[in-house]
């Protein structure tokens, strides 16, 4: 099974916090995590859903997978390095603040639907991850239809400018 691994450095926003939002997303296909962070409360969520479809893109880039052939298996948060700032107390004192900083790692895998559905231990489980994989047949299909598409529009156009290129060569000959 393929991986396809994707990171967002340098996020101005707490690792706890930004945590919450990464468990959220962990374990859920990348339709599902996408339409349950659209709705999610939490200020990064966004950026958490920036960066699912972003490495989601990167796969459909590298080996043709749809959005619903992937899963998240791995989101989580990792401390980044810190602004120390001061802190001024009362009575004359002072400490330190800390202006914390987190890294986004997000590892997306490609499912393996005959396990899923063997895993599954009821039978609505078992229809939920067979409605999964007909959803995913339909969105390949999609996307070799158009992609064969794309590949004949193109071929015709590089057939159109070889044919113009040929005409100006036999007008400049005359």
């Amino acid at each position: 099974l393929k991986s396809y691994i994707g990171n967002e450095k340098n996020i101005r926003h707490s690792p706890w916090r930004m945590n919450l939002v990464c468990q959220f997303a962990h374990g859920l296909t990348v339709p599902e995590a996408l339409k349950q962070l659209m709705f999610c409360q939490k200020v990064k969520a966004p950026l958490v859903a920036k960066v699912i479809r972003r490495t989601a893109n990167l796969a459909d880039i590298r080996d043709g997978f749809q959005p619903s052939q992937l899963e998240v298996s791995e989101c989580f948060t990792t401390h980044g390095t810190h602004l120390k700032r001061l802190k001024i107390m009362g009575r004359g004192r002072s400490g330190k603040k800390l202006r914390r900083f987190s890294h986004i790692r997000l590892v997306l895998r490609e499912i393996d639907f005959p396990t899923k559905i063997l895993e599954a231990t009821s039978i609505n489980q078992k229809r939920k991850w067979l409605e999964r994989l007909a959803i995913a047949r339909e969105d390949y299909e999609k996307a070799r239809v158009e992609k064969e598409e794309l590949e004949e529009l193109e071929r015709l156009a590089a057939e159109v400018a070889e044919k113009q290129r040929k005409e100006k060569e036999a007008e400049s000959a005359k």
